[in-house]
């Protein structure tokens, strides 16, 4: 009885992940095995994650709805900033489902994991895989991630220059598609 609930819960919780885009600068959702952006392709956050990434964090200390956002962004390096419409839903659907407490301080709502919500963690830890690539995300070099980034993209213009040129070239355009294929072959020694 007790599991059939927690599948519920899960499948509420993935209903809410419907929010919550990256905000960060463009390009670097395709690096580290992240999601990519719109046009329903993966996102940064995959349904779900992100409940799974509050909880956690509120597990480490109670925390007010903006300063998990700056949290968030902070861990990210500022390559992916939620807004509070991504937030402030999920921390209310955590709080329907007990998974998290409101306390007031001043004008702010502090949100405090519950039992139910350490226990929904604990049972649920190795099913997140998005903690698993998250952990990965710590040791990444941004600096180089930035660089590296840049250094694609003025490849990219290249290839573009080069494609504008070999349609009036049949030529070129051979010469290009040659390039393309062994281009293709070589970077697929990096990652095989």
């Amino acid at each position: 009885m007790f599991r059939r609930h927690m599948q519920d819960i899960r499948q509420r919780m993935d209903h809410f992940e419907q929010f919550g885009r990256s905000k960060g600068p463009q390009g670097f959702e395709r690096f580290g095995g992240f999601g990519r952006r719109g046009g329903g392709r993966d996102r940064f956050f995959k349904k779900g994650n992100l409940q799974f990434i509050i909880l956690q964090m509120l597990e480490e200390e109670s925390r007010h709805g903006y300063q998990i956002i700056k949290d968030l962004e902070e861990r990210f390096k500022g390559f992916y900033s939620p807004s509070p419409c991504s937030i402030y839903p999920i921390l209310q659907m955590l709080e329907d489902r007990d998974f998290v407490s409101i306390s007031k301080e001043g004008n702010k709502k502090i949100y405090t994991i519950t039992d139910e919500g350490k226990t929904f963690l604990k049972e649920n830890v190795d099913q997140d895989e998005f903690t698993k690539r998250l952990e990965q995300f710590k040791n990444v070099d941004f600096e180089q991630m930035k660089a590296s980034r840049e250094q694609l993209q003025g490849l990219f213009h290249g290839f573009m220059k080069a494609s504008q040129s070999a349609l009036q070239d049949e030529e070129k355009q051979k010469e290009l598609n040659v390039f393309i294929e062994e281009t293709k072959q070589k970077l697929e020694r990096f990652y095989k």
